[in-house]
């Protein structure tokens, strides 16, 4: 039981880190969306988010993570970076 704890503690930290990442990312999210309404540049980038759901998908594949698995997550982080990016850009 004792190692049972230890890797439920492991997974308990990486999951801390994870959430750190991600608050990282969106907060970058939030200095492009800044850039872009002073620069004019329009919020979606079809080109670019196909391109990064590619490579971090087969970024996941090298790590032995299901190709599905991360087209999946990869969608849900643009597309919370994208309704960041929105509200930073329409409403600010």
């Amino acid at each position: 039981m004792d190692q049972l704890k230890q890797f439920r503690q492991e997974i308990d930290t990486l999951d801390t880190q994870i959430i750190e990442a991600l608050g990282k990312r969106f907060e970058v999210c939030r200095q492009v969306a800044h850039f872009k309404k002073v620069e004019n540049i329009p919020m979606m980038q079809p080109g670019r988010v196909e391109e990064v759901k590619q490579r971090r998908q087969e970024l996941g594949v090298k790590h032995s993570i299901d190709a599905d698995f991360m087209l999946n997550l990869y969608s849900l982080i643009i597309q919370e970076s994208c309704r960041i990016e929105d509200e930073i850009i329409e409403n600010n």
